[in-house]
């Protein structure tokens, strides 16, 4: 059984990792959001809710302890968010994240390959994508499309330094393969994977 914390676990891809790995795995989740009460019923033979923020690493430290993997889903304070999850698990000694970012973060959108040339709103994703590559951890990093409801997990995936191929994703495509990469740590093992619909 391994230890995984979900960063990030009341949003729209935490909770669906959060359910996919209930239904896959026989993993303990530790639970880390800012309001306990956004994570509905806690199955406590499998689950621990902890309330804390990212940006606080007294509070990363508190619940990076003792994991074997860790996955983040964030939409704000990514830059700071990342710093303190690398910190905390080289502290911790956890060697093994899975961190979501956005499509779009080497322009492999509309060119093919790898450049710095983006768009500000983006910048922020790419430099927490730059602060888990240049740490010594094991990483994944996912680069989704935009995000939509539909349940289907028809994607494919791009590898960096590739043209991006599509525009959306399903959530439910992001928590199966980041389900994926949890059940199996060594899958994609320091990969920056691009994710969209076939």
């Amino acid at each position: 059984m391994e230890n995984v914390l979900i960063i990030g676990a009341s949003g729209s891809i935490g909770s669906l990792v959060r359910k996919e790995l209930l239904d896959t795995s026989d993993s303990h989740l530790t639970l880390f959001v800012r309001n306990t009460e956004k994570l509905g019923e806690i199955d406590e033979k499998r689950e621990t809710a902890v309330a804390g923020d990212a940006t606080n690493i007294d509070d990363l430290n508190k619940v990076v302890e003792n994991q074997d993997v860790v996955f983040v889903s964030v939409n704000s304070q990514l830059v700071e968010i990342a710093k303190n999850v690398v910190a905390a698990m080289d502290q911790n000694k956890v060697g093994r994240v899975v961190f979501v970012t956005s499509m779009g973060i080497y322009n492999e959108v509309s060119s093919n390959g790898f450049a710095d040339d983006i768009p500000d709103v983006l910048i922020p994703y790419r430099k927490a994508a730059d602060i888990i590559e240049a740490s010594d951890i094991q990483y994944t990093i996912l680069r989704p499309g935009w995000f939509d409801d539909d349940p289907d997990t028809n994607y494919q995936i791009t590898f960096k330094g590739e043209a991006f191929v599509g525009h959306a994703v399903s959530r439910t495509s992001v928590a199966d393969l980041a389900a994926r990469i949890i059940n199996e740590p060594t899958l994609y093992m320091n990969e920056s994977l691009g994710l969209a619909r076939v």
